[in-house]
């Protein structure tokens, strides 16, 4: 009796023990997590060595054309800058930053070696060379856009640089179309002794920085027009895979981080909402006035750059017809 009663206490327990375990076995595969689920689903090979899907791998090479350049510095070590950064958050993908002016750069597409996409001026690239972007949004300032085929990421401006030891109201403009463009009458003195400036900023920067005599000059803005606005474009045998990873690095050069970044260069961001900061006290006031701009489409203009450039030597020279077909082209390539 007393080996029975003995068997009997010890069993009981183990027997309502197995019982509740089965029961919250049961409760745990009815209210276990999805993923657990999937996971049960998926092989242990399959988990253990298959790589997750990584973007592009290769290397991509993208051009620059200087046309123009910042107020200080170099936009093509800022991309190159930028690129490696880039590359650092995306392990295999390469962008080749090329440098380069537009005599090389239309050399190159003469030779069909042209690049997986570019980096320019407004008028510096025509629109049948890029593929149709899609998949950006950027809040530009007032007066920047984007077109079907490309996006803008930093622009620069023109400006009045006046000598500090100026003793008259002579003159100089700077041969660019802008210059023209101002109206600034016929008084073109040479640059060392002209008093007031015409000049995009580079240039006042130059000035000021390396030519005696111009150390202690100051800057104003002439009004927010520019045509120094640099974009960005696919060429168009560009393939999907590098498409893709592209408009990507695009994104990234737009973002709002590194749209910061372009001040260092004396240039300014395209975003409405990053604020500038001048590099120098002396380009306050042209970033103030170039908050919102005034500026071409990119496309129209490399079109119809010739001949407003014609019409702008003429019209300096006193041709008043061309002074007005310079006024009409102008008006037609303004966005």
């Amino acid at each position: 009796m007393t080996d029975g009663y003995e068997s009997r206490r010890i069993h009981f327990p183990m027997k309502a023990l197995r019982i509740v375990c089965s029961l919250a076995l049961v409760v745990f595969l009815l209210f276990s997590p999805a993923a657990l689920i999937k996971g049960a689903q998926t092989s242990f090979t399959d988990a253990r060595f298959v790589q997750k899907e990584k973007g592009y791998q290769g290397t991509i090479v993208l051009y620059h054309i200087v046309r123009q350049r910042p107020y200080i510095g170099s936009l093509t070590k800022w991309l190159t800058d930028r690129a490696e950064a880039y590359e650092k958050k995306h392990r295999g993908t390469h962008i080749a930053v090329e440098g380069m002016d537009e005599a090389a750069f239309s050399e190159r597409l003469e030779y069909g070696r042209g690049a997986d996409a570019y980096s320019f001026f407004s008028g510096s690239v025509y629109e049948d060379l890029l593929k149709p972007l899609s998949g950006l949004e950027t809040p530009y300032r007032d007066g920047l856009f984007q077109t079907d085929r490309c996006v803008p990421y930093a622009y620069s401006g023109y400006v009045k640089l006046i000598r500090s030891d100026r003793n008259g109201t002579s003159a100089y403009y700077g041969s660019d179309l802008t210059a023209a463009r101002l109206g600034a009458g016929r008084d073109d003195a040479p640059e060392e002794k002209a008093d007031v400036l015409y000049l995009d900023l580079r240039r006042a920067g130059d000035l000021i920085r390396y030519k005696d005599g111009f150390a202690a000059s100051e800057l104003e803005p002439i009004d927010n027009y520019t045509d120094a606005v640099c974009w960005l474009g696919i060429d168009r045998n560009a393939d999907e895979q590098k498409v893709e990873a592209l408009t990507d690095f695009f994104a990234y050069l737009q973002s709002s981080d590194v749209q910061q970044t372009v001040n260092a260069l004396g240039m300014l961001c395209v975003r409405t909402d990053v604020r500038d900061t001048p590099p120098e006290a002396l380009l306050k006031p042209i970033y103030k006035t170039y908050a919102t701009v005034k500026t071409v489409d990119p496309f129209r203009y490399q079109q119809m750059y010739d001949s407003l450039l014609a019409d702008a030597v003429s019209a300096r020279e006193g041709d008043m017809d061309a002074a007005l077909r310079f006024a009409s082209r102008m008006e037609e390539v303004l966005r």
